[in-house]
């Protein structure tokens, strides 16, 4: 709980940038329609993703407008429903549930759970999805089936890079446990109706773009990825994502005094040879559980399956050419801290288990904590990004002004004027108001009005300032 309210701190220091204020807007503009919205943004690849994470923010505009309540309920949703999977994952299969703390406060972690993003929602739903197997496996309990065949369907559709979690848990089950599918085969269908109530267009779409796309999006690859080999890594590398030494260094000073902060680094790098052992551990358990045919422990078939998603991982991100970078470990999230896990508990046997899992926390914790106050008290400096308060402070300010565009030299919002337009969809004038027009509007991390002989500063250029209308997509050219 305390994870949470931390998490929670500060909302108005979250990055609001160009995904994000798309996504809030399609789901305003789902819910000025009365429809649920029927497909998310489009990928690298050309290929829409689901709408799973824009059904989530109707829900929640339905609830609240304000934008600094919407990234507080966003929080409480999605680091909640993490934290709770991973907590119900370690107590499934005896493992240490304290290192989760670690997990859920690291750098990475904790910005993503913030932002207003929809690629973030597959770590909640891909942890559910794990936890659930896991829970099903040791409990043959029906909810804990259904739990798992539903989130590993979405999980997917939140974003591809899910797939090697996705497929290797549907796949046991249909291979594994046809029997218990069979048995609760009335309740999957009804399930699986909700399911096509909310997806079934995104589901053909999807299925037509795939068909058309796929070959020519393998032979190009992520654009401007690196090698094949290099992509083929990334299951040994989930470390760049759950450590986060490098997170504060790309935004904004460290503030922590230098050896606290190398210390801090190097305890939270210990989290990949807890998860290198994790692996190792895993593949024993599968030689041995092989050997002893055909039966097999629940931890067994689940560290059978965590092999089988690594060796997916390594060949889908090789074949794209998917940078290991940490946006790129959402769908995969889950496996990696149960390798950590495994980990931890492994050592515990030499009873340093929880000195060096303790140290992954205590880590964490101070970088997390460096960066939260960093964040705010300079901002994101280093690419001088506008924090969210930036941006609704002007947007509440050109509710003063009937203008249609202003002028403005901060890059952010030249490349995505969405970042204002939306919150002008979600916090209009008040209709007792009557705006002005200006025709000088200038903004910067204010709005001002130039005077009729003033001159821009070097690099301005016009914005539209409106609302941001329905099915609006960015200028090509500024992607």
């Amino acid at each position: 709980m305390l994870v949470l309210v931390f998490l929670a701190l500060w909302p108005g220091d979250v990055s609001w940038l160009m995904d994000e204020p798309r996504l809030i807007a399609n789901a305003w503009h789902a819910n000025h329609d009365g429809r649920l919205a029927v497909g998310g943004l489009y990928g690298n690849f050309g290929i829409r993703y689901g709408p799973l994470p824009t059904q989530i923010y109707q829900f929640l505009l339905l609830l609240t407008h304000d934008p600094y309540t919407l990234v507080v309920l966003h929080v409480l949703l999605s680091a909640g429903v993490t934290g709770f999977a991973l907590l119900w994952l370690a107590r499934s299969l005896g493992l240490p549930g304290w290192f989760v703390v670690g997990v859920l406060i690291s750098p990475y972690v904790a910005a993503y759970q913030r932002v207003l993003w929809d690629a973030s929602y597959a770590m909640p739903v891909g942890a559910l999805a794990l936890a659930s197997f896991a829970d099903f496996l040791r409990t043959q309990r029906a909810w804990s089936l259904r739990v798992c065949v539903v989130t590993s369907v979405l999980v997917p559709t939140i974003h591809p890079q899910s797939l090697p979690l996705a497929v290797p848990l549907l796949g046991w089950l249909a291979w594994q446990q046809r029997a218990a599918l069979w048995r609760d085969r009335r309740a999957l269908c009804i399930a699986g109706i909700i399911v096509l109530v909310f997806d079934g267009f995104y589901f053909v779409q999807f299925a037509g773009q795939l068909f058309a796309r796929l070959s020519g999006s393998v032979q190009k690859g992520y654009p401007g990825g690196g090698s094949h080999l290099a992509s083929a890594l990334a299951p040994f590398l989930g470390g760049r994502f759950l450590c986060g030494g490098d997170y504060l260094e790309k935004l904004a000073p460290l503030i922590a005094p230098g050896w606290l902060h190398v210390a801090a680094q190097a305890c939270a790098m210990l989290f990949y040879p807890l998860a290198w052992l994790g692996i190792g551990v895993s593949a024993c358990s599968a030689w041995r559980a092989a050997r002893r045919q055909p039966t097999m422990t629940a931890g067994e078939s689940v560290t059978l399956v965590l092999l089988v998603a690594i060796v997916l991982q390594a060949l889908l991100f090789g074949a794209m050419r998917i940078p290991a970078a940490p946006q790129y470990y959402f769908g995969t999230f889950a496996l990696h801290v149960l390798a950590a896990l495994l980990g931890v508990s492994a050592l515990r046997q030499w009873r340093i288990g929880a000195v060096l899992g303790g140290l992954y926390v205590v880590g964490s914790a101070i970088l997390t904590l460096e960066a939260t106050i960093s964040i705010h008290q300079h901002g994101y400096e280093r690419p001088n990004w506008p924090k969210l308060t930036t941006s609704v402070n002007i947007a509440r300010q050109l509710d003063a002004f009937s203008d249609t565009s202003a002028l403005t030299d901060v890059a952010v919002y030249q490349k995505a004027p969405q970042a204002l337009r939306t919150l002008r969809l979600l916090l209009p004038p008040d209709p007792a108001t009557t705006p002005r027009l200006s025709g000088r509007l200038f903004i910067t991390d204010t709005v001002t009005e130039l005077s009729s002989s003033a001159e821009p500063p070097p690099g301005s250029a016009s914005i539209e300032i409106t609302p941001l209308p329905k099915d609006w997509v960015p200028d090509p050219s500024t992607w």
